[in-house]
This record gives structure tokens, sequence and C-alpha cells, in this order.
């Protein structure tokens, strides 16, 4: 199954350890923190997302030494689905579950199971409407549930609801420079207004870094991103123009080199919607937007190898007409 943009970002960004310990250090409790040792965050491989809902959850799965000398578990779940799980608290269960069965299968000789601490990352179109916590999906009164409560996984997860903070609140976040640009990238992938507003702000990020090999790969894959969501009807001059404002004259050539990532994405997509969008966010980004009369050869087009044969041609092409030629007579 394809993955969605979302997840590919989310887990390029947080599958590094120092840009997950920021995240971490922002929303887990100072009492939590203080029996962690969050230097020593390190990823563990694997999903434990219910395969159905792989296009609107991705996970992360960390390993960290506690103060008393044991290992913990942080589980982060990413949320970007436009309407939201009422039984969320549920999933999570469900997944912290399948992390200790795993823990089981590779410890065998244990007789403990680790902390699991859950996290929940959500960026959907609005604010997190339910309660962060599994109690409040039992169908019981306060009396009832105060007497059940040694009995019941009574826990709650974490929550960082980036849909409810303003531009302002974000921009104040203590983050990684690279962790905080992605988030501006989520927070404002809903609508092309939000991506105006924090163009700005995301540039002033992108001018103070170092562009080395892992930044350089991050940040093409923040402007892939931001091509791929930016809403169909938005033209890709307008995009192309934002982008390079962010990217700045340093980055130039990182926005025009993100195409290759839309190729890789577009093939990894498959459908002929997503091959579409990928040509024209690739030919976009190279300055090299299609006429109505391109527009609608592609529109007609349903053959998926001549989409993907179109959008190769569409990394090098000088023009349009290289886009479609020995295809047919353009």
């Amino acid at each position: 199954m394809p993955t969605s943009p979302h997840d590919a970002l989310f887990k390029e960004t947080f599958g590094q350890a120092d840009i997950a310990r920021s995240e971490l250090e922002l929303v887990l409790p100072t009492e939590v923190q203080s029996h962690f040792d969050l230097a020593t965050l390190a990823v563990r491989p694997g999903s434990f997302v219910d395969e159905e809902l792989q296009q609107v959850h991705s996970d992360l799965l960390y390993a960290v030494a506690t103060k008393d000398g044991g290992e913990g578990l942080v589980y982060i779940l990413f949320e970007h689905q436009s309407s939201q799980d009422p039984t969320m608290a549920f999933r999570l269960l469900r997944y912290m579950v399948r992390v200790w069965e795993r823990w089981l299968r590779d410890h065998p000789e244990s007789k403990t199971l680790p902390i699991v601490l859950p996290v929940l990352l959500h960026h959907g179109d609005g604010r997190w409407r339910t309660a962060p916590d599994f109690a409040s999906m039992l169908d019981a009164g306060p009396e009832l549930l105060d007497a059940v409560r040694p009995f019941q996984p009574m826990f709650r997860f974490v929550l960082d609801d980036l849909a409810s903070l303003s531009l302002e609140t974000l921009a104040s976040r203590a983050l990684h420079a690279l962790g905080h640009l992605v988030q501006f990238a989520f927070w404002s992938s809903r609508s092309m207004d939000r991506l105006e507003k924090a163009a700005p702000l995301m540039g002033a990020i992108a001018g103070t870094l170092t562009r080395d090999a892992r930044t350089r790969a991050l940040l093409m894959q923040l402007y892939a991103y931001l091509w791929r969501v930016a809403p169909p009807e938005v033209a890709a001059d307008d995009i192309r123009s934002i982008l390079l404002g962010v990217a700045g004259p340093q980055g130039a050539e990182d926005v025009v080199n993100a195409a290759e990532q839309l190729i890789e994405q577009g093939r990894e997509q498959g459908r002929e919607d997503g091959l579409r969008t990928a040509i024209v966010r690739v030919l976009g980004a190279r300055a090299l937007p299609l006429s109505a009369v391109g527009r609608a050869r592609l529109a007609s087009c349903s053959e998926i190898a001549t989409l993907t044969r179109w959008l190769e041609r569409a990394a090098t092409a000088a023009s349009e007409a290289d886009v479609f030629a020995s295809d047919s007579a353009f």
C-alpha cells in the first residue's frame, strides 16, 4: 500500500533521534522526563498500526534508558486524517499491547514489561475534541468509574495537537530547527492561506541551517511534501514562488531537486490522480507550468504506463512538448 505524504515526512523527520528528542522534551510532563535519560533515545524498527489505517496513521517506537537502569519505550502515533477517531484511546491501547507482545517475543526470559508511553501527534482539520484518556470511552458514571478503576486500563496519552495551535504559539515552540520546520509544514498543509502565513517564519528558520547532507535531504523531502499536499486548484507558479521564498537563494536548487522525490512518490502512489498531480508539481518546480492544452492532454490520459513515462520525462524536459513527445501528435 502506498504511503501518504504525511507518513513519509513524519518518519523521515522523527525517525531521527535528535529531532524526536526535542519533541519529547517539549511534550512529556516534567515529572515523567525526570525518570528517563532522553539522551539515550533510539529508534526501534517496525510499525504497529492496523493495515487498513496506514493511510491516516503513522507510528514510531523509541527505546530510552530509565534512571533506575531499566529501559522504557515511547510510542508516537501520528494522526493525519481530516476526521477524528473517537476510539483513539482504544486504538492506542491495542498498539501498546502489540508493542508488549513483540517485547515478550524478543525477550522470552523476561518476567517484566517495559513502560510504554503513548504520545499522539495530531494535525487534522480541527482541534482534537475528545479527552486524551481511556476512561472517557467507558459507559459509566463517575462513581462507577472510581469503583472499577483498579480493574480497568485507566491510562492517559500525551496529546500534541498541532491543529489547535495558533501560528504565533507554533513559532514560539522550543524545537530542533528541522523538527520546527516540519511542524510548520504539517500545520500549513490544510490550506494555502496557512502556508502563505507560515512561509516567512519557515524561511527564517531555513536561513539559519547549515546545508549538510542530512539537512538538504530533509529540506527536499519537505519541499516535495508541500508540493504534493497543495490543493490541485492552486497554480504551480504560486507554490513554487512560496517554496523559493522559504528556501532562500542558497536553497533554490533544492526546490528544483524536490522534483526527483515527487517522481519517486508518484511511482509509489501509482494511481492516475497521483501521477497527474506529480507531473504538474514537477514541472512547476522547474518553472515549466502546463498550458491549457497540456492539462487537457494530461486529464484525458488514463494509462498508468504512459503517465509514469511522462512523469520521468518531466524531470529533465526543456519544454512541455518534450514531456509528451513521441506518444502521439502534440
